[in-house]
């Protein structure tokens, strides 16, 4: 139970798993609760780890666990319909398939996790279901998921959520619940100093690490996606980003740069740490509303650098 030390932050969480471990009293089913970012995945990879650990080749469990390749270990996360056939998020996320609307938990992935628990586990005492977002799920994958969990099986169910309200109440009735907190600022520096991105810490101004420490909402998961979002964007750009620009035709270069060098997606995030960042510093909601509004025109398609002109404009000679 060791790997336990590499989880931060969430206290009541490891004392609720090392507990079940060491009493050897492993509940059918789990609701790890919290926001993103804060350890829920990696705390269940370690908690399945050491109950998984038991057999003789510890080393080989835990490369098939890390691969997602164990025959005894079913992990499932929200899919797309792509011409009638399921997609992971994140395999369409590594392909670059954008689609409008938002992934699901669907009714045939839980299929796929009866049938599952169905056969007899081949290398474990019993067969494990992890399942991310389960807050997705349609109302026919909740319920066929419901008549699952009634049943009295082997099986280890895993269910990972940020918004448990939106399960059925009959679906958290039935799963020990493990709370997952947010961290303050102090908490989230302290772990991400410890991780592996210290060289990256060390190249970003104190001021600005505060910066993007203010927009985790205490997840060190968060920090970690902002830090890289910053880091794509250029110095030179960057540094534009830090001045307070004046002049028409400096603001009109600065939109060309924008759209020049990031593509919708960063451009989303920009305002956003924007908009926070104002929040935070200046609380002036008049430029909140004017950056609220270009992400609006952003998503409407509306084409990007003349919105990123009209607002520039009107941030710095309307208010």
């Amino acid at each position: 139970m060791n790997n336990f030390q590499n989880i931060y932050g969430q206290d009541l969480a490891i004392k609720i798993l090392k507990s079940a471990i060491s009493k050897e009293h492993i509940s059918s089913a789990y609701l790890f609760s919290g926001p993103e970012g804060v350890g829920r995945k990696k705390t269940a990879k370690v908690f399945i780890k050491a109950i998984l650990d038991k057999n003789m080749d510890r080393e080989s469990t835990r490369r098939k666990i890390e691969r997602n390749n164990h025959p005894d270990l079913l992990w499932i996360e929200p899919s797309y319909m792509v011409q009638g056939k399921s997609i992971s998020q994140s395999k369409a996320n590594l392909e670059n398939i954008r689609i409008k609307s938002p992934p699901q938990i669907r009714l045939n992935q839980i299929k796929e996790i009866i049938e599952f628990i169905g056969k007899k586990p081949l290398e474990s005492e019993r067969s494990i279901v992890i399942i991310e977002e389960i807050e997705t799920m349609n109302e026919s994958a909740s319920n066929a998921l419901l008549k699952t969990l009634e049943e009295p099986n082997k099986g280890l169910f895993i269910l990972i959520t940020k918004r448990p309200e939106k399960l059925l109440t009959t679906i958290r009735s039935r799963c020990q619940i493990v709370p997952f907190i947010r961290l303050n600022d102090n908490e989230v520096y302290k772990i991400i100093q410890k991780l592996e991105v210290v060289q990256k810490i060390h190249e970003i101004p104190s001021k600005k690490m505060q910066d993007l420490i203010a927009f985790s909402d205490g997840s060190p998961g968060k920090y970690l996606k902002n830090l890289q979002y910053w880091s794509d964007i250029s110095i030179a750009l960057q540094q534009k980003l830090e001045l307070k620009l004046t002049n028409k035709f400096e603001l009109l270069k600065l939109a060309k740069k924008i759209t020049d060098e990031l593509n919708i997606e960063q451009q989303l995030w920009l305002i956003n740490f924007q908009q926070n960042k104002i929040w935070e510093k200046e609380n002036n909601l008049s430029v909140i509303k004017k950056l609220e509004d270009l992400r609006k025109q952003l998503l409407n398609y509306v084409q990007p650098r003349l919105a990123w002109e009209v607002t520039l404009l009107e941030i710095n000679f309307n208010n």
